[in-house]
């Protein structure tokens, strides 16, 4: 959600014929008539139903077209004289017409043409984890560019958002040259030249889960579907390959388990360790951590980046959330060298 506006960025939405969505509205100058009771409740219905949905920005001072067919686009710039309805005339409002106060809302001034009273205010809106409530004691949503009422099951969804994690999957992408060593000892022959030392680089897609929730997470499994071109060759089994939209794709599991070494098997260069049973490691809000811990298959890619354009989707379940769907493009994934030890 974009944080910081300019004149410029108020001037592009009307120059791009912006449409009005579940997170954009626009509204005139008259929206924030201080003498109009009605007008201030329907300031408190629209931005808590932008909380109760997906949050937004709210930016009064764009008039929309008249006609039917454009009726959701912006029109013209609908400037607010300030010292009429000022920024603090308008928190004020919403922090007595809006239960229980709705976090971290912005209301940003923007400047508009030579005159030093005329602003447009964009209020930036964030997703709440709790219902709220307008001055009509109605809880409402955004519905096809509108704030409508609610309907008692979603309010009590909307109320499970604090009972439940919220979970973000994030992606690396991780560059790791080595030098390849046997496993058994050299040994040398008399009157033989030293053996040149042979790299290989590994480039592995790493996973983590970031819990944005309020709570903590004990159980997070993440279902992956990368695309088969983006992998080495023969890095999966074949039941795991399928086809979707004319692409292949393989799917990949991950969690937030681990399991700790309890023993050391084997003598010498033959030694390795033993681990105890997988456990499940709780993920605190406000915490990231990998979901490509100890003895998961990693996600080897090739070096080919023309296959990077292709997306990974993904679906995470979280104890008793609702499953979370996304999906990110290979380029966008940040790529770095693993430090050489």
């Amino acid at each position: 959600m974009k944080t910081h506006w300019t004149q410029q960025d108020i001037l592009d939405l009307i120059k791009n014929q912006i449409e009005e969505s579940l997170n954009l509205e626009y509204k005139a100058a008259d929206a924030l008539d201080k003498s109009s009771d009605s007008k201030k409740r329907e300031i408190a219905k629209d931005v808590s139903a932008m909380a109760n949905s997906d949050g937004g920005t709210i930016v009064y001072g764009i008039r929309e077209y008249g006609d039917a067919t454009r009726r959701h686009l912006a029109e013209r710039i609908d400037p607010i004289n300030r010292t009429n309805a000022s920024k603090e005339w308008l928190e004020q409002i919403l922090g007595t017409n809006v239960f229980p106060r709705i976090s971290n809302i912005t209301i940003e001034p923007i400047p508009i043409g030579e005159s030093p009273t005329d602003v447009i205010y964009v209020v930036t809106i964030p997703k709440s984890d709790t219902a709220h409530q307008a001055s009509d004691k109605r809880y409402y949503k955004r519905f096809n560019f509108q704030s409508v009422a609610m309907y008692d099951y979603e309010i009590r969804d909307i109320l499970n958002r604090s009972q439940n994690p919220v979970i973000d999957i994030e992606f690396a992408i991780e560059r790791e040259t080595y030098e390849v060593r046997s496993s058994v000892p050299e040994i040398p022959v008399l009157g033989s030249g030293r053996r040149e030392p042979e790299f290989r680089t590994d480039i592995e897609l790493l996973v983590f889960a970031y819990n944005n929730g309020r709570v903590l997470a004990k159980y997070v499994n993440c279902h992956l579907e990368v695309p088969e071109s983006v992998l080495l060759s023969d890095e999966h089994p074949d039941p795991d390959v399928f086809e979707k939209d004319g692409v292949r794709y393989v799917k990949r599991n991950r969690d937030n388990t681990e399991r700790d070494v309890v023993g050391i098997g084997g003598q010498g260069a033959f030694s390795y360790p033993n681990y105890g049973p997988a456990r499940y490691f709780p993920i605190l809000p406000k915490t990231r951590t990998s979901l490509s811990t100890n003895l998961r298959k990693r996600i080897l890619l090739n070096t080919d980046l023309q296959f990077y354009d292709r997306k990974i989707f993904w679906t995470v379940n979280a104890d008793n959330a609702e499953p979370i769907a996304g999906e990110c493009f290979l380029r966008d994934i940040t790529i770095k060298d693993k430090p050489v030890h």
